[in-house]
């Protein structure tokens, strides 16, 4: 092949490799799937937050050694719930719309990791899988739908990213992918977060009487005895007042004005740590208002919470006998509050909340124990001393002070005989000016009955609202009472069940003037 063949040949595929790369383009390579995704939502298909009707949240605290599951759902009553707390209604609702709506909008903003061994260290470790130590284990938060349990977003948040405020590691369970994103969320797994922890809705300022029986209630192969009994009233005139004392011995003790005003904020401040269901016989007959039911399951209940029926001296009745003692609180709208101090008793957070739920060893492969059955296996876990409490109200109209009195209508004046001595109406004459008017002095009297009369009206308009408004609180009240036996904490009861050692102290003297008694300078 001579030269001229050979250059033509090379000059022909330098041409074809040009025109085949101006018709194909460069060679880019193909992006992995994980990377392409970045930008994109989580789960672009959760449109509606309104379609969540259960919120799941797993975490694991490091402080308590334990692993909690809590979840909120709404029941066919349209009724929000949280089943894992003896399915105590949700105060909440607000915040699962809140969670709901932040995880629309969370987006993979960059790949952080591809590989399992590295969910250790973005700290998005599923919670639910079996693991040893929960060394870098996330917050699993899971939102279903209520028409057939689908799952709308299912996420692992896992540590914050360091140097950038509001962003988490951030993975899909069922992705080994992990990826950096904004969050928002708030998800607590506290009970009292998502009920209305205000357990009276009193406020201090309307508390007008406050009594405390104290007494403990101690158990012998005798039987049982009650020793420590006393009893004590503290009581005031308006809110402005100072509180009195009964029976004080004015001249050498005081009312101890800081451990009354302890007692009267645990009453306004008064939380729901915890709640066990009443049985329906015994809820049922709370609402009816018809008085205890008793039948053997409704003793045994109440027994093992502290409260224990016996009868009357007179054998007519029955009556409640709290372990604890009692207080009543008296406000100015006429409410009684009843509160009955039962068994205490020590445990875990989730045990304080919903009870010592035993869990089989046998569950179904697959099934994951409860966060009680979780906080059993953690002997070095907190435990909060608590106690029960039993809750009524009662109508107590005294408390809306006296009714108004009608006002009395006043007599006209006597008519006077005429007098024809003319020595006694020339003596009467000389008198008129300094006697008053009859007539006139009626006239002014009848007039002030009569604005007297149209504040009577107003005053028992007024007062009979306030009965009405009264009756019907205890009504609302009780309706929420009757349902349950509520837990409160330690603290809570310590500042409540006081007696005259702490409500009474030593009257200090008061100092003298000086000079005063000083001996006479001679």
């Amino acid at each position: 092949m001579n030269e001229t063949v050979r250059t033509s040949i090379f000059v022909a595929g330098a041409a074809l490799s040009l025109l085949a790369a101006s018709i194909l383009g460069p060679a880019v390579p193909k992006a992995p799937a994980e990377f392409s995704q970045v930008g994109s939502l989580f789960f672009p298909e959760f449109k509606e937050p309104d379609d969540a009707k259960s919120l799941q949240v797993v975490s694991y605290n490091s402080d308590t050694a334990t692993l909690r599951i809590f979840g909120v759902e709404q029941g066919p009553d349209k009724i929000w719930r949280i089943p894992s707390r003896n399915n105590y209604p949700v105060d909440g609702k607000e915040r699962l719309g809140k969670t709901a709506t932040s995880i629309l909008g969370i987006k993979r903003e960059t790949l952080a990791g591809q590989r399992k061994s590295q969910h250790i260290e973005f700290g998005v470790l599923d919670p639910l899988s079996e693991v040893s130590d929960y060394k870098g284990v996330g917050n699993r938060v899971t939102l279903k739908d209520g028409k057939d349990g689908k799952t709308l977003a299912d996420l692992i948040i896992g540590k914050e990213v360091k140097g950038r405020n509001g962003f988490f590691y951030v993975r899909n369970p069922a992705e080994d992918q992990t990826y950096i994103a904004k969050v928002s969320i708030d998800v607590s797994t506290k009970f009292a977060d998502w009920i209305e922890p205000d357990l009276l809705k009193l406020e201090g300022s309307k508390l007008r009487t406050v009594v405390i029986e104290k007494h403990s209630v101690e158990f012998t192969p005798e039987g049982g005895k009650m020793t420590g009994k006393e009893s004590n009233t503290l009581s005031r005139a308006s809110s402005t007042d100072k509180w009195k004392l009964d029976d004080i011995d004015e001249a050498k003790e005081e009312v101890n004005e800081d451990e009354v005003r302890k007692l009267i904020q645990a009453l306004d401040d008064l939380k729901i740590v915890g709640v066990r269901p009443k049985n329906e016989r015994l809820k049922k007959s709370l609402i009816d208002e018809t008085g205890l039911r008793l039948d053997d399951r409704t003793r045994r209940e109440m027994e093992e919470m502290g409260y224990f029926i016996v009868p009357l001296q007179n054998r007519k009745g029955m009556k409640m006998i709290s372990q604890e003692g009692d207080l009543t609180a008296v406000t100015e709208q006429g409410v009684a509050y009843d509160l009955h101090f039962g068994a205490a008793f020590s445990g875990s957070e989730g045990e304080v909340e919903a009870g010592f739920i035993k869990q089989s060893d046998d569950k179904p492969e697959g099934e994951k124990k409860t966060e009680e059955a979780e906080d059993d296996k953690k002997p070095n876990s907190k435990k909060i001393k608590s106690r029960y409490l039993f809750v009524q109200a009662q109508f107590s109209p005294e408390a809306l002070g006296p009714k108004p009195e009608e006002p009395v209508k006043p007599e006209p004046p006597a008519d006077e005989e005429a007098k024809p001595d003319a020595a006694a109406d020339a003596g009467a004459a000389e008198n008129a000016a300094d006697k008053p008017d009859p007539k006139k002095a009626y006239e002014e009297a009848l007039a002030k009955y009569e604005v007297s009369v149209q504040k009577h009206k107003a005053d028992v308009t007024a007062y009979e609202e306030k009965l009405k408004a009264g009756e019907k609180l205890v009504k609302d009240l009780n309706r929420r009472f009757a349902e349950w036996y509520y837990v409160i904490s330690g603290d809570s009861f310590e500042n409540l069940r006081q007696g005259r050692k702490t409500l009474v102290k030593e009257k200090v003297a008061a100092e003298k003037p000086a000079g005063e008694n000083a001996e006479p300078q001679r």
